[in-house]
């Protein structure tokens, strides 16, 4: 039986998300296994005897802690919107403020028959766009102030449209859903390297202990953590190439798309590279902040780790296939 290529894609997702949930599993289950023993080890370093852990009390007492660290670890995205945009700066637009920009949100989202994302506007120079929000219902637009500087008015309504289609396909929810524990464990790493970029906001990392005791069990499942990390990497890619897709659909301008991409892919490679290049929100930008090129001996090699752990496809093979798509609608009319 041969399958369709969407019949593939499907599979290829189920299959994915469910190493993400055994992934979460056991690392939250080593985690748990971890704060066990070292418990143990306090108990008995005060004067207490080993053997009250019998063998069922161990087992209960060890799923009973991954559970808790679960819980916490959901508990703790409650707060995720809400610190993807803090960490920006970016303020909410009242009425009145940026008339167009809410206008073209406004239209494409009564387009799609989705509720009109909030919108926000960062006050940097970086050229960023992101949707955030667990459901469309409470769903939230960040545009920089970069962004709406730099784009043409085709190229701007291309981008909202872009960021109306993760709406519309709950991209956010999804992602944020399938990357835990790896995001964790980037959100150690990420406040271990130095001070995060909301910092400058009043902002705060979100990591803490629950982070950091998935962190240690992710390490113990090393070749799950790497698994997991790859295929959430290869979903998130998967994610972008629909969302260009719905854009299309949408305006019917893929030209303009392409035009917005380049533009704002040369704008990011003239900003420092510590500009949410390092920050959670990277994953979930129009176009990821990536490294500057690498150099020196192993830049071979790290320009092919950058493409398997990047969350975003290559700018260039998106331009190629919007620009396949402007020949079909070219040849259509």
């Amino acid at each position: 039986m041969e399958w369709s290529p969407n019949r593939r894609l499907q599979l290829w997702i189920v299959l994915s998300l469910s190493v993400l949930l055994l992934t979460t599993l056991a690392a939250a289950l080593a985690g748990g296994i971890v704060v066990f023993f070292v418990a143990v080890t306090l108990w008995t370093l005060g004067g207490s005897g080993a053997d009250l852990f019998t063998g069922d009390i161990r087992t209960v007492l060890v799923i009973s802690v991954s559970g808790i660290i679960l819980s916490a670890l959901l508990w703790g995205e409650r707060n995720a919107p809400d610190h993807a945009i803090a960490i920006t700066g970016a303020q909410r637009v009242s009425e009145g403020e940026y008339p167009e920009l809410r206008s073209t949100v406004r239209n494409i989202a009564h387009q799609v028959s989705v509720p009109v994302p909030t919108i926000y506007v960062a006050p940097t120079e970086t050229p960023i766009s992101l949707t955030t929000g667990f459901t469309a219902r409470t769903s939230r637009l960040v545009v920089s102030e970069g962004l709406l500087d730099a784009l043409e008015e085709p190229e701007l309504r291309a981008v909202v449209a872009h960021e109306v289609a993760h709406v519309k396909n709950h991209d956010a929810a999804v992602m944020t859903s399938a990357t835990q524990p790896v995001a964790a464990a980037e959100r150690v790493t990420e406040l271990l390297r130095g001070p995060t970029t909301g910092i400058k906001h009043g902002v705060v990392s979100r990591a803490d202990y629950t982070d950091a005791v998935l962190s240690v069990g992710l390490t113990l499942v090393f070749p799950l953590w790497i698994l997991s990390r790859l295929l959430s990497s290869s979903f998130a890619r998967t994610r972008e190439f629909a969302a260009d897709r719905g854009a299309v659909a949408i305006t019917g301008e893929p030209a303009a798309l392409a035009s917005a991409l380049k533009t704002i892919d040369s704008s990011l490679d003239e900003r420092p590279t510590t500009d949410f290049r390092r920050t959670s929100i990277a994953a979930f930008a129009i176009v990821e902040p990536d490294a500057v090129d690498p150099a020196g001996r192993l830049a071979g090699f790290t320009r092919f780790k950058r493409r398997l752990f990047s969350t975003h496809p290559p700018t260039r093979a998106r331009i190629e296939r919007l620009e396949a798509d402007y020949e079909r609608f070219s040849k259509a009319e």
